[in-house]
């Protein structure tokens, strides 16, 4: 498992907070907040019901299908994956990388002072909201025997997206026939519909 501590944060447009994966905001804080939370959070990734698979996208006979999960800390990456293999043996047996993965978590502060910005409204009025501030922030990938593209996943999809406290995981068959680089553009044009089915973008 590749991983790397960023050692500063800005603020980013989307997160997790708010989306239907997670209905209880603390469950996505991260693991430094000791909070009775971090259970229903462990129960919440040992047992996942929606994995908001993407549709196949098919390309000379390679498919690639992508899901995404909430999750609140790095630790929480391992137990995806097993749940992914319990719950998708056929895929785990026959794909031939059955999960490329990428992730990023970070504590989520809600109404921090110094985070706060303009937001133009109709008429032209100015209100200033609060927005959230992200700290503790670490990502990382796995390639799964497609090298490179768990770090075009991550850089390109979670990265690009200002995603947090979240994992998206690609399946690829391989038909047979060598596409060259579109099967990164596959795979992550499979995670992007993954997201929007989850609600997690536009």
């Amino acid at each position: 498992m590749y991983r790397s501590r960023l050692t500063s944060v800005k603020f980013h447009k989307y997160s997790c907070y708010g989306s239907p994966l997670v209905s209880n905001f603390d469950a996505l804080c991260s693991s430094k907040f000791k909070s009775p939370a971090l259970a229903s959070t462990r129960r919440l990734i040992s047992s996942i019901t929606s994995w908001n698979e993407s549709d196949i996208i098919t390309d000379r006979k390679s498919r690639f299908q992508a899901r995404c999960v909430a999750i609140s800390s790095p630790e929480d990456v391992q137990l995806v994956l097993d749940q992914f293999i319990q719950q998708h043996k056929s895929i785990a047996k026959n794909a031939s990388h059955p999960h490329i993965i990428a992730w990023r978590t970070a504590t989520v502060e809600i109404g921090t002072s110094g985070v706060d910005t303009i937001k133009l409204i109709k008429r032209g009025v100015a209100r200033k909201e609060s927005l959230p501030k992200y700290s503790n922030v670490e990502q990382g990938y796995k390639d799964n025997g497609e090298k490179g593209a768990g770090s075009r996943l991550l850089e390109q999809v979670i990265v690009h997206n200002n995603l947090y406290n979240i994992l998206v995981l690609v399946t690829r068959w391989y038909g047979g026939n060598p596409i060259g680089s579109s099967r990164f553009r596959h795979i992550n044009n499979a995670a992007m519909i993954s997201l929007r089915k989850g609600g997690i973008i536009p």
